[in-house]
C-alpha cells in the first residue's frame, strides 16, 4: 500500500511521465499503447477473485487504464483514502467500468485515529464500497504492543459503527508479530495480509498464520506494474458484492463514421493539481485508433498554443514547463475513417496561479487554432481583499498531530481554499490545496520533521480573489 519510497518520487519530482516542449510549441508527439497483463483468475477454488489496491500516488485512473485492468483479469479496485478528490474519482471510475470496490484507511499513529477513519467515511460517502479496510503497517516507533492493540480497537470500534461497509484489518505477518505482540483479539475481524511471494492461492495461509486469524478474505502477493501504473498491488480477494453496473465491452458495428468528440474529460474545470505532474484524460471511443490532447497555456492575456499529444489511449501524463500556471485541453479521436471533432476545452490550474483569469475558455470545436486574442477581461477580485492569515503566522512548531490554518473571514465570501507546500530538498513543493466553505481548515500532515507553508484565497461572487502572502510552521 502507501510506502515512503512513493511519497519521496512525488516529493522530489521522479516521475516517469512523456516530456514536455518549450512554451508556444504545438507538436505531434507519438505515445505507446498500454498493455494487460496475461489475466489473472484469482482463485477460485476459494471463491475469491482478482483485484488491484491503489492509492493517491497512483493520482486519477483513465478509462484506458481501468480497461487495461479488466483485460489484466481484475474485478476488484480497493482504493486509498489520504485524499478525497483522488479516491472519489478512482472510485468512480472503477465503478463506471464494471468493478466491485473497497477502501482503505493507512492508519497514523501519531494522529487522532477515531479523525482519520471518520475522515476515510466521509471522502468515500456515496460510493457503494464494500469492506473498508483498517490498514495496519506504519512503524509505531515507541509504542508497546498494548498501545498499538488499544489503538486498532479505537479505529476498528470507529469504522464498525458506521454500519453499511464491513470493516476489515491490512497487515502482514512482519508487523502483527513485531510490533502487535502477534495478539489474537482481532482474530474474528476479516483479514487481508500481505505476503509478497507470488503464491496466488489463499490457501498459502496454512503456512503463513498469525494473529489466530483461521482464514484470511485476501491476499497482497505482489506489488509491481500494471497497466503502465507502477505502485499497483496485486491482490487475491473474496468479494461479497456485485456490480453495480455493468459494461457491454462488444465492440459496436462500423458505422463508416468519424469517432464523436470525447467526454468524460479529467481535470475538469477548475480542478487545482498539486502534484509534480498532471494527467489529462477523457472516455475511450469504440473502434478509435489514436487521440490528440491538444494543451494551451494561459499567458494573463491569451491562451498559448503549448503542446499536442498522440496516443493510442486517451490520456497522457506530463510535467508542464511552467509551474502555477492555467491550463486548458481537448481531446478528438481518430479511426479507420479519420479524425473527429474535438471535445470542449477543460481549465485547471497548475500549482497555485494568482494572475488574471481567462474570461471565457471554449472555442468553437475544429482543428487546433492559432494563437487567440484575448478571451476576455480577467475575473474579478475580491472587492473586500485578501485574507489574512492568523494562525499559524511564521516558523512556529506545531506540536499536535494535526494543524489549524487559521484566517480572517472576507465580507461576502462564499468559499475559501488553503493552499499548502511543504519544504523539498530545492524549495518548497505543492502539498495540497483544501476547498471549503470556512475560513478555516484542519488537516493531518503526512510528513514529519519537516517545514511547512501556506497561503489563502477568498471567493466572492463566483470568482476568486489574490492569494495571502505565506505563512509558514515546522512540524515535528
Amino acid at each position: 500500500m502507501d510506502t515512503l519510497a512513493k511519497a519521496l518520487l512525488l516529493a522530489l519530482g521522479i516521475t516517469t511521465m512523456g516530456g514536455c516542449a518549450a512554451s508556444g510549441e504545438e507538436v505531434a508527439a507519438e505515445g505507446s499503447a498500454i498493455s494487460p497483463a496475461p489475466p489473472q483468475a484469482g482463485d477460485p477454488a476459494n471463491h475469491a477473485t482478482f483485484g488491484v489496491d491503489v492509492s493517491v500516488w497512483e493520482t486519477a485512473l483513465s478509462q484506458s487504464e481501468m480497461d487495461c485492468f479488466w483485460a489484466s483479469g481484475a474485478r476488484h479496485v480497493i482504493v486509498g483514502t489520504q485524499d478525497e478528490g483522488i479516491a472519489r474519482q478512482q472510485l468512480a471510475m472503477a465503478v463506471s467500468r464494471g468493478m466491485t470496490i473497497d477502501a482503505y484507511v493507512y492508519l497514523d499513529w501519531g494522529a487522532d485515529l477515531t479523525a482519520q477513519v471518520e475522515t476515510a467515511f466521509e471522502r468515500v460517502a456515496g460510493s457503494p464500497v464494500g469492506r473498508m479496510w483498517l490498514d495496519i503497517e506504519q512503524i509505531p516507533g515507541k509504542l508497546g504492543s498494548a498501545a498499538i492493540e488499544a489503538d486498532i480497537r479505537q479505529a476498528l470500534t470507529t469504522c464498525q459503527a458506521h454500519g453499511g461497509p464491513s470493516c476489515g484489518i491490512y497487515t502482514g505477518p512482519g508487523f502483527w508479530k513485531s510490533y502487535a505482540g502477534n495478539t489474537t483479539a482481532f482474530s474474528g475481524v476479516p483479514l487481508w495480509w500481505a505476503e509478497y511471494d507470488g503464491v496466488t492461492s489463499l490457501a498459502s495461509w496454512s503456512g503463513e498464520q498469525f494473529g489466530g486469524w483461521t482464514k484470511p478474505l485476501g491476499k497482497q502477493w505482489a506489488s509491481k506494474p500494471l497497466c503502465g501504473i507502477g505502485g499497483v498491488d496485486w491482490d487475491t480477494i473474496q468479494v461479497t458484492a456485485t456490480p453495480t453496473v455493468v459494461v457491454d465491452r462488444t465492440l459496436p458495428p462500423d458505422t463508416g463514421a468519424v469517432p464523436p468528440a470525447p467526454g468524460g474529460l479529467f481535470p475538469e474545470d477548475g480542478y487545482v493539481d498539486a502534484f509534480a505532474y498532471a494527467k489529462i484524460m477523457s472516455d475511450t471511443i469504440p473502434r478509435a485508433t489514436s487521440y490528440q490532447l491538444a494543451i494551451e497555456r494561459w499567458s494573463g492575456t491569451a491562451w498559448l498554443p503549448y503542446f499536442t499529444y498522440q496516443n493510442p489511449d486517451a490520456f497522457v501524463e506530463w510535467t508542464p514547463a511552467v509551474p502555477n500556471a492555467v491550463y486548458h485541453f481537448r481531446v478528438r479521436a481518430e479511426n479507420a475513417h479519420g479524425w473527429g471533432a474535438w471535445s470542449a476545452w477543460s481549465s485547471f490550474d497548475f500549482g497555485r496561479y494568482t494572475g488574471p483569469r481567462p474570461g471565457a475558455s471554449a472555442p468553437d470545436a475544429g482543428s487546433p487554432p492559432p494563437p487567440k486574442a484575448d478571451s476576455g477581461p480577467p475575473a474579478p477580485q475580491p472587492a473586500s481583499g485578501v485574507p489574512a492569515t492568523i494562525s499559524p503566522t511564521g516558523a512556529e512548531r506545531v506540536t499536535t498531530p494535526n494543524v489549524t490554518l487559521e484566517s480572517s473571514g472576507v465580507t461576502g465570501a462564499t468559499a475559501y481554499q488553503f493552499a499548502i507546500e511543504y519544504e523539498g530538498p530545492s524549495g518548497y513543493l505543492p502539498y495540497y490545496t483544501y476547498s471549503t466553505g470556512a475560513a478555516s481548515v484542519t488537516f493531518y500532515p503526512a510528513t514529519h520533521g519537516i517545514s511547512y507553508r501556506w497561503q489563502v484565497r477568498a471567493e466572492v461572487g463566483g470568482a476568486f480573489g489574490a492569494w495571502s502572502p505565506y505563512a509558514t510552521f515546522d512540524f515535528p
